[in-house]
């Protein structure tokens, strides 16, 4: 029999520290349908704007007493934020939004209302717990498909940032909630990387901590999230840093800005929603479980994100392996780790190879300083293999990354979601130098072969001449 005093005690400890509440994926369902039963929604339409205050009606049925709807134009244009605020016990703010309108023809019960569901359901969640660490702003744009207008993109968050002023410095990062609720997608973690405008030609990126935080909270919550995409996330990674992806969520806004920010989708390079920015983009496509799911990974993320400290360095060179994300100096080893054998070996032969090594070794060193994915990407592999054995078979294999990254490039483009690359131009006359000096090795490994083979054929015996045996006359 129990104790009753234990029976006390256990029941003392539940009540102490009770069970997250789960984000209900039939919740987030009927507010994707609510949002797509209003038809096609596109920014600067009556219908964008009922749509802004359905969001903030749910936003404080969800518990949020601080809930406002904030009005913008851009050239001409009028558009509505919906925005709720949850205070936390500690200064500093993390952002969780979505948005609410429509491609022109699209009812957009997936992009984006199943994004806006799951936020509602998640603030939902976490304003029946205790103040969270730091103060969540919930919010849901207009403008997103500005596109369509021809007068830009994501107007409304940018409007959003802008409204922020210099309360800005207090936002630790922006987690987006885009496109959800495919039964046939995978949530993960889009890090698109987007032009910089500080700094002409080049790119901003989600920073390795935020990736590691929000891949971290997830799995404590019980969610899962990949990078990029669920088959596809190691080679995903090196294709955004090198070519220009036209795919993007309103983390483009705060990125752009100076804040961290990434986005989360269940649509993917290898399984990608269907009815994108179609009129067949209706309620009955979505699934609860998917949206469930997609919840409790944002949840789970959104608690860890919020408490960590406010950083702005850039943090861009990262790359994650099974849910963990090496940062930069993990890279920068693995670059010097490719370099070891073929220098020890260089070293060892002197002369010409030890200065082609050398030349190799310097050109590989800038590229994995200046851009470490591509470069351990494209030539990490050939370097160390080139340096362990030079057979033309090791080499040819070292080179299937590099293959595999310019057919899914290809692919990508042909489908329309790339546009260009990131790569400045010497950085691709280095590459390419830098891959045509890692062959040395094969190919000379190869000529020697073909030299040492013929050196070493003999010729075949002279056949000897048959007929009649030779007589000696008699003198």
């Amino acid at each position: 029999m129990i104790p009753l005093s234990a029976l006390v005690l256990a029941a003392a400890t539940a009540a102490a520290n009770p069970p997250s509440p789960s984000v209900d994926g039939n919740a987030a369902l009927k507010h994707a349908s609510a949002l797509a039963s209003l038809g096609p929604h596109p920014w600067g339409s009556p219908r964008s704007r009922a749509a802004a205050a359905y969001v903030a009606a749910q936003l404080r049925g969800a518990g949020l007493a601080e809930v406002r709807q904030e009005d913008f134009e851009v050239k001409g244009v009028r558009g509505v934020n919906a925005v709720g605020v949850l205070k936390g016990a500690g200064p500093g703010m993390v952002v969780v939004g979505a948005h609410h309108d429509t491609a022109p023809d699209a009812p957009g019960a997936y992009d984006d209302g199943g994004g806006v569901g799951v936020m509602i359901e998640v603030a939902r969640v976490m304003a029946r717990r205790p103040p969270p660490p730091r103060t969540i702003v919930f919010a849901s744009w207009d403008g997103e498909e500005a596109w369509s207008t021809g007068l830009g993109t994501t107007t409304g968050s940018r409007a959003y940032v802008r409204s922020l002023g210099p309360q800005a410095r207090d936002v630790v990062a922006a987690f987006v909630v885009e496109m959800s609720g495919w039964s046939g997608g995978t949530p993960v973690l889009q890090s698109v990387a987007y032009a910089d405008p500080l700094r002409p030609g080049r790119h901003v990126i989600a920073p390795a901590w935020l990736m590691a935080a929000s891949l971290s909270g997830a799995r404590s919550a019980g969610g899962s999230l990949g990078v990029g995409d669920p088959w596809l996330s190691w080679l995903y990674q090196p294709t955004v840093r090198m070519f220009r992806v036209n795919y993007y969520g309103d983390d483009l806004s705060f990125l752009q800005a100076g804040i961290p920010a990434v986005f989360a989708s269940d649509s993917s390079f290898s399984a990608f929603y269907p009815f994108y920015h179609q009129a067949g983009d209706t309620a009955d496509r979505l699934d609860a479980a998917a949206l469930a799911r997609m919840g409790e990974a944002v949840r789970g993320a959104v608690d860890e994100v919020a408490r960590a400290p406010i950083r702005r360095d850039p943090d861009a060179n990262w790359f994650a392996v099974f849910g963990r994300v090496a940062p930069q100096w993990v890279l920068l080893l693995a670059g010097l780790a490719a370099l070891l054998p073929g220098l020890v070996h260089g070293y060892g032969s002197g002369g010409r190879r030890l200065l082609a090594r050398a030349v190799l070794s310097g050109a590989f060193a800038v590229l994995v300083w200046e851009d470490p994915v591509p470069a351990l990407w494209i030539l990490g592999l050939p370097v160390l293999m080139t340096g362990l054995s030079p057979s033309r078979l090791a080499y040819g294999l070292s080179l299937l990354p590099a293959v595999a990254l310019a057919l899914l490039g290809a692919a990508a483009w042909a489908r329309g979601f790339t546009q260009g690359t990131w790569l400045p131009l010497w950085y691709r006359v280095a590459l390419f130098a830098a891959l045509a000096l890692s062959a040395l090795p094969a190919v000379s490994a190869a000529g020697r072969g073909l030299k040492n083979g013929a050196k070493g054929a003999r010729p075949a015996a002279r056949p000897a001449k048959r007929g009649l045996p030779r007589t000696r006359l008699a003198s």
